[in-house]
């Protein structure tokens, strides 16, 4: 497969690539044109021929030419390079069939159980009860292939995974398809979904990839809903419930409908709204944003009127609106849920949804709700509205704001310009900070390191991708101290560490870093760069002393010999104490 990238490599460049979607203009050494992925007005699309990269500033994304057919197409790495190698007349290789056989059976054990799940619900009166109750039609049922796991009381632990192994798939292949889990020594594996009505999860092509139960059972202690396990088909930070069935209406309708669950996008759909998709087990996350913005700018979230409701909110704006999209709220009043309403009064549910107001708008009305009095709603509005405006890229949508903030607050829209500014000049500083943010951005929520130890070897990671890009950007002199340092510190050489590094991460960091080199005087880059190399050099060096000591720890309770630990532990303190780059130092 290697061997085709670099085939296909040779035959195409980006440039070739990129420009059957977007129309480029010359713009120095690089190309520039409108974002394929937003609705902008200025063109904020850049291509980097020499580098064979792009980076969309208004959507935040960015890569090489693999990266960017599969966003544009909606494909994974295999789909872009089939594009690509029949448009570069290259050959491929067939996949190890035992590899493409392990994934294929996957996706055959998760439709075999989908099936298993639909034919138990027709017998389970208890369960259709509890459907047809909440609104949901028959034809509804058969659309989302809704069904019942069984479970205990009245059925046993293991039904599904006996089924399964009746249609001779292993117990290897239902655990990887996240369908069983291990029991206690001595005891056979379980079904993870027991006493459940089931939502199979789909991909953007309709094959099942997981689900998303709901207890039946009113008084049971198990959670409300309990979601698949990730596997090699399903990634919960890339799949949204019901996108399958919704991608060709929010085409259409020109808009998405966000809400909370499964049964409010099903009952959403029923009642005609065939746009409305879901997370399912997290928050929402760029690549969800992504999907969704391929489709349409426009989005309205109908989500519930609580305080996680409300943080909900806040997170898509801060996803969205820097993208350029158009993101309003459904208020959801009296505790109903979009299943709820449309059981009661589908008509009362469409009018929310038309009337919809702006996110900025719907955080003002919160604030003031929430405010005791009129300064607590001013300093409120200028905490957690403010940073919103900023991120809005049209200034004509960004003026509009900063007039009904003025309006709202009672206070003149040349004070709110003028806050909004001093927050725009201070995101704008570009040291450290800010580039760890921008690298960190591009790792889904579900990757976040836990630990101490995993978050400071991601800063780590963070400060040697941001010295690597600096290194291919700055001039030759500046570049070559860089390069040294870093194998100073590291050990390694810099074109050993930049493989490790995403093309999405490269690309961003260089198109970003690339526009600040431009922008700063020649003073602030060295100071930033020595501020980067120190930082370096004291993370990786408290890592080499993390990982010496734990070794003294073994040794001396093996009763072993620790004076070559010892030593190499004084060395590193040494150099530790040592740590000293000035900005002169890049000169």
């Amino acid at each position: 497969m290697s061997d085709a990238v670099e085939q296909i490599k040779a035959r195409l460049t980006i440039v070739d690539v990129v420009s059957s979607y977007v129309e480029l203009h010359q713009a120095g050494k690089n190309m520039k044109g409108k974002s394929p992925f937003t609705n902008e007005r200025t063109p904020s699309f850049f291509v980097s021929p020499d580098r064979g990269m792009y980076y969309c500033f208004s959507s935040s994304q960015g890569g090489d030419m693999f990266t960017f057919v599969q966003k544009m197409e909606g494909v994974d790495f295999k789909g872009a390079l089939k594009i690509l190698a029949e448009r570069a007349g290259v050959e491929l290789v067939e996949q190890d069939p035992q590899k493409k056989n392990e994934r294929d059976r996957l996706f055959d054990v998760l439709e075999a159980v989908t099936v298993f799940y639909t034919d138990y619900l027709v017998n389970k009166t208890l369960a259709l009860e509890y459907l047809t109750n909440r609104g949901v039609k028959p034809q509804t049922l058969a659309k989302w292939r809704i069904g019942y796991a069984p479970g205990p009381d009245n059925h046993g632990w293991r039904e599904a995974k006996q089924y399964l192994v009746s249609k001779s798939f292993s117990v290897k292949e239902i655990t990887n398809a996240g369908l069983i889990k291990g029991g206690d020594v001595g005891k056979e594996p379980y079904d993870v979904f027991r006493d459940r009505i089931m939502f199979p999860i789909c991909d953007a092509s309709g094959r099942v990839v997981g689900f998303s139960g709901r207890i039946l059972s009113k008084d049971s202690e198990a959670p409300k809903y309990v979601n698949s396990p990730e596997t090699e088909l399903f990634n919960k930070s890339e799949v949204l419930f019901g996108y399958d069935k919704a991608k060709q209406s929010i085409r259409s309708m020109d808009f998405s409908l966000i809400v909370e669950g499964q049964f409010d996008v099903v009952m959403s759909h029923q009642a005609g709204y065939t746009n409305a998709v879901a997370v399912s087990g997290t928050a929402l996350t760029p690549q969800h944003v992504s999907l969704l913005q391929r489709l349409s700018n426009r989005v309205v979230l109908a989500l519930d009127n609580d305080k996680a409701g409300i943080a909900a909110v806040k997170r898509a704006a801060d996803l969205m609106l820097a993208r350029g999209m158009d993101v309003k709220v459904a208020k959801m009043e009296g505790g109903k849920d979009p299943a709820d309403m449309i059981l009661h009064d589908v008509n009362d549910f469409k009018h929310t949804i038309g009337k919809a107001g702006h996110v900025i708008e719907y955080l003002l009305d919160i604030l003031e709700a929430e405010a005791k009095d009129e300064r607590t709603y001013k300093l409120n509005a200028h905490e957690q509205i403010l940073p919103f405006v900023i991120k809005i890229p049209n200034q004509i949508d960004q003026e509009h704001f900063e007039k009904i903030i003025a309006d709202r607050l009672k206070t003149t829209k040349e004070a709110v310009h003028a806050e909004v500014e001093r927050l725009r000049a201070k995101a704008a500083t570009l040291p450290i900070n800010a580039v760890t943010e921008i690298v960190t951005s591009l790792h889904p929520e579900s990757t976040t390191p836990s630990t101490t130890s995993e978050r400071q070897e991601k800063q780590r990671q963070d400060l040697l991708g941001y010295l690597i890009v600096m290194a291919d950007i700055v001039d030759v002199p500046m570049s070559t101290k860089i390069h040294e340092l870093l194998g100073v510190i590291t050990g390694e050489i810099v074109e050993v560490i930049k493989a490790e590094l995403s093309p999405e991460v490269i690309s961003q960091l260089l198109f970003t870093l690339e526009d600040y080199v431009h922008k700063v005087p020649k003073a602030q880059l060295r100071a930033d760069v020595a501020y980067a190399a120190a930082n370096l050099a004291k993370r990786t060096y408290d890592a080499k002393l993390r990982t010496l000591k734990q070794e003294l720890i073994t040794a001396e309770a093996a009763g072993e010999d620790t004076t070559s630990i010892q030593k190499r532990i004084a060395l590193i303190n040494q150099k530790q104490g040592s740590i000293l780059f000035l900005p002169e130092d890049f000169e």
